[in-house]
């Protein structure tokens, strides 16, 4: 299974690539049909991320060790850092329409996305290949950045499953939950069926394994953007059979 997911890396890279660049053309279609208030709007900026990221990897096929490809693989984890903050937001929206709370959360997100733009330009890379080429996350990252990160890749997604949990039970939604829990199995069989049998960190598919999650937190957050959607006008119909009756 290890030598297959190897082997595919390539090809699956530049599917992700694609998949990212039409998540974000229908998250601001959304948008821009004014659904679900800012939701799809954020998920599309988050998209873009995760298209540069897929797109930087994929270019590992081709691309070869230097300042070049060095500087192009620092702004991987500069964005990712930066704007997987915005999941905070998104949860706000998916739950409340309190101003007063959306904004406390805007404030608590700009803080975190500073650190993170800290954290970001801290991380210390070196070459690994596996699949492909790419600049990985080295041991002599600081505490700070590793720290910040690997709570970035953890928290928001449990806040997720708390949140879709609720709203799951009060409005038979189910896809903020399945957003969260996607991408925590993705993530946890990433560290379980990661790790090169020699223990040799350099060889890990954590992150490639975990790139599936993402792909499946984006589209079941695109599902619930959807099913807000049809609730909005199922209750907007039962408001106005209320008047008519």
């Amino acid at each position: 299974m290890r030598e297959f997911l190897i082997n595919t890396m390539a090809a699956v890279l530049w599917i992700m690539t694609v998949f990212d660049a039409i998540s974000i053309f229908f998250m601001f279609r959304e948008w821009k049909k004014g659904n679900v208030d800012r939701i799809p709007l954020l998920t599309g900026i988050l998209c873009l991320g995760l298209f540069y990221d897929s797109l930087i990897l994929s270019c590992g096929c081709f691309l070869e060790y230097g300042t070049f490809f060095h500087h192009l693989s620092q702004l991987r984890y500069i964005l990712h850092c930066v704007l997987i903050p915005l999941l905070f937001p998104i949860c706000a929206y998916s739950l409340t329409e309190n101003k007063k709370v959306i904004r406390i959360v805007w404030i608590v997100s700009a803080a975190i996305m500073v650190l993170g733009l800290i954290a970001g330009l801290m991380v210390v890379t070196e070459e690994r290949t596996i699949g492909v080429k790419r600049y990985a996350s080295s041991d002599e990252t600081g505490k700070f950045s590793s720290t910040l990160t690997s709570m970035l890749d953890t928290v928001p997604v449990f806040i997720m499953i708390g949140i879709g949990i609720y709203l799951w039970i009060k409005k038979k939604n189910p896809f903020m939950f399945l957003s969260g829990f996607f991408m925590l199995l993705f993530t946890m069989l990433g560290i379980f069926l990661g790790k090169d049998p020699s223990g040799d960190k350099g060889k890990s598919l954590m992150f490639y394994i975990s790139m599936f999650g993402e792909s499946f937190m984006v589209y079941f957050l695109w599902r619930f953007v959807r099913k807000e959607k049809e609730l909005k006008e199922v209750e907007k119909d039962e408001q106005h059979q209320g008047i008519q009756g």
